[in-house]
């Protein structure tokens, strides 16, 4: 437990420093952005190419996969159901339902599942449901809503293959399937370039703290309480009585499910001119709020 929380400090200490960074603009303007892209297209796809080296491909694809989309699913099917009955459009209602269930699993899953989980690998069944799964269908039905000419789920799927971390998750499960040696010349320069993920991205979210202003409307907040509250019960109802799993994997699929909302929602949101306040309030609403959480999540079922 001592160790855990100890790694909540380390996380926290990080993100304070990107915080200083980024108020004082002690890197110059530009330089939020520059991190993020280096966080997002080198060194969290390295990092994920580089544990799946060492991963069995049947560890990914186990129960906590099913648990990981189940949970998901539910939650946002709430989120959107909820949103609906409170008023809200059908495009609307469907950011809320990715709002509500979407997790951070890239940018601050990753640090966060290696101080907490002791685990970065954990996040990868995350990723690949989302990335290649949640977000492909859900943009092909915003396609569909706002009647586009060039709706098509084929085209969805295409574009999500473009994210880097679901190329270098894919890239790094079929060599670890296949048994691939990795030359020392390939696999030296993704550890180093590994190395560089997790201070980034907190650093990076430390920066994006500076100057945030919310709303915090009835929607954002029923959305947060989704996110941070009912989608890792969810989670772990599933786990534990569905399942069967108990111990280490309920206290990661709880975890996994307390997650705060992803800054694809609002990516998403943008592109289609849909509920973007929403997005952009609950990014950081749910980020705020999943501190907290997590830390009693630890208390309750982490190890003793």
């Amino acid at each position: 437990m001592i160790e855990v929380l100890t790694g909540f400090g380390v996380v926290v200490v990080v993100i304070a420093v990107g915080y200083v960074l980024g108020r004082t603009d002690a890197l110059g303007p530009g330089a939020r952005r520059a991190l993020a892209n280096m966080v997002y297209l080198v060194a969290t796809p390295a990092l994920l190419f580089d544990i799946l080296l060492d991963t069995d491909p049947r560890e990914i694809f186990s129960a906590n996969f099913l648990v990981i989309a189940l949970s998901a699913l539910v939650a946002g099917f709430l989120g959107f159901l909820l949103l609906r009955l409170r008023g809200s459009n059908s495009p609307d209602s469907l950011i809320g339902m990715l709002a509500s269930s979407y997790a951070n699993a890239g940018n601050l899953g990753v640090p966060l599942a290696v101080y907490i989980l002791d685990d970065a690998a954990a996040v990868i069944p995350v990723i690949l449901f989302q990335v290649a799964f949640y977000a492909p269908v859900t943009l092909t039905t915003l396609d569909m809503l706002h009647a586009s000419k060039q709706s098509n789920l084929l085209r969805n799927v295409l574009l999500a293959f473009r994210n880097p971390m679901l190329l270098a998750a894919i890239a790094g499960l079929l060599i670890g399937f296949l048994r691939v040696p990795v030359p020392v010349f390939v696999g030296q320069p993704v550890a180093l370039l590994a190395g560089a993920s997790v201070p980034l991205a907190l650093m990076v979210f430390g920066m994006s703290l500076v100057g945030s202003t919310v709303s915090l409307t009835g929607d954002v907040a029923l959305v947060v309480l989704l996110k941070n509250v009912v989608h890792p019960i969810i989670a772990g109802l599933l786990a534990f009585h569905v399942f069967g799993l108990s111990g280490h994997a309920l206290f990661t699929l709880v975890v996994l499910g307390a997650l705060p909302t992803a800054q694809n929602v609002l990516t998403y949101a943008l592109r289609f001119r849909t509920n973007e306040r929403l997005a952009r309030d609950t990014g950081v609403v749910s980020t705020l709020v999943s501190f907290p959480v997590l830390v009693a999540v630890t208390v309750l079922l982490g190890p003793g």
